[in-house]
């Protein structure tokens, strides 16, 4: 239920940034700008995500279903947030909606990623 929680946390609160600053680093055809909020992404993520598990105790083994838990809430009210994309996020243009969608997308993907566990295999095992 926590892993949730979080989750609707963590969706909440990037659509606020997004309903109040997306305007300004959601601009179609700025490239470097939309690459950059690809990249920020990627910390954002592993802070959102490692320090939970960690604080959570959550073992290896069960990453992945809390990451599941995690992305769930956010996916599910993305359709909403889609589907009443001017509604929601009056200050981001039309043209911003496949950015928007393939950020969120990429978002989750990170999230769910976090979840796996990599096995290093050591030399001896070779």
């Amino acid at each position: 239920m926590l892993n949730i929680v979080w989750g609707f946390l963590l969706w909440m609160s990037a659509t606020i940034l997004f309903r109040l600053f997306g305007q300004i680093f959601l601009i179609p055809g700025q490239v470097f700008l939309v690459l950059t909020i690809f990249i920020l992404a990627i910390p954002l993520i592993t802070i959102a995500t490692y320090p939970y598990y960690y604080f959570r105790k959550i073992p290896e083994t069960e990453r992945l279903k809390a990451a599941v838990q995690i992305v769930l809430p956010g996916m599910l009210l993305d359709i909403l947030s889609i589907i009443y994309f001017a509604k929601v996020f009056p200050n981001l243009t039309n043209d911003s909606l496949p950015l928007f969608s393939s950020w969120l997308l990429w978002a989750y993907s990170l999230i769910l990623l976090s979840g796996f566990t990599i096995k290093v295999r050591s030399k001896d095992a070779i």
